[in-house]
């Protein structure tokens, strides 16, 4: 009898293993491919929904309104607000962007009920159609040094026109998550919304919270000289 070596099996079975190495590779890059268009869509749709709200902010046509007593604008005329943050939700079912009756404040101290709780949003209260971003916006008043009469709208004298002239300087700080792609429960959520943006003497900020938890956020932050027109300035 011929005695059989198995060279035939053997390179088969090398065949195999390198075959099988090689589409586990593949998986492997299709996967990560996967992960990293996943995160660039999500980092682009949290981009547009900050963007979306200091767009908002910046609308020459509502800059009349804002600046009424109970506009956003207006808040930090009292000398007695300079240290709060003006809070609230950007909704998309919500008609007008702002509306002092569902704002919330957080105050120097931390306390979260100053003028009432309807302003932090809720885990059902989406920025968006989709029903999947949420966003939140704050506003303190800022310390950057304004030019003279950079407050006055452009092509009048003061007092000509219908716009307050003030010299308030905004900061605007807008933190927009996708609760989604996390396990935290609505009540975690909603707690972090009532997190300040500005690092507190004790406790953590909004970004802090959520980064805890594992959410995605993305952060945008604005300063506005508001006069005539919010004027961008950093």
């Amino acid at each position: 009898m011929k005695q059989q070596k198995g060279a035939t099996l053997i390179t088969v079975l090398v065949i195999l293993i390198v075959v099988t190495l090689l589409g586990t590779i593949a998986v492997k890059m299709g996967i990560v491919g996967l992960k990293i268009a996943t995160n660039s869509q999500v980092n682009a749709l949290l981009l547009e929904n900050s963007d979306s709200a200091l767009f908002n902010i910046e609308n020459p046509d509502q800059i009349e309104r804002q600046l009424a007593l109970d506009g956003m604008f207006a808040y930090f005329n009292s000398a007695a607000n300079a240290d709060d943050e003006l809070v609230f939700c950007y909704r998309a079912a919500q008609n007008a962007f702002y509306d002092f009756s569902k704002a919330s404040v957080i105050a120097a101290d931390g306390t979260t009920t100053k003028i009432g709780v309807d302003g932090y949003c809720k885990a059902n209260q989406f920025a968006m159609g989709r029903s999947a971003v949420l966003s939140q916006v704050y506003l303190t008043k800022s310390s950057t040094v304004s030019a003279p009469f950079g407050s006055v709208p452009k092509g009048t004298s003061i007092g000509q026109s219908n716009v307050p002239a003030t010299s308030n300087n905004i900061g605007a700080t807008v933190i927009s998550v996708l609760p989604s792609f996390a396990s935290a429960t609505s009540t975690q959520i909603e707690a972090c919304f009532k997190r300040p943006s500005i690092k507190p003497a004790t406790g953590q900020t909004v970004g802090e919270c959520f980064d805890n938890l594992g959410i995605p956020y993305n952060m945008q932050h604005a300063d506005y000289v508001v006069g005539g027109q919010p004027k961008l300035v950093s």
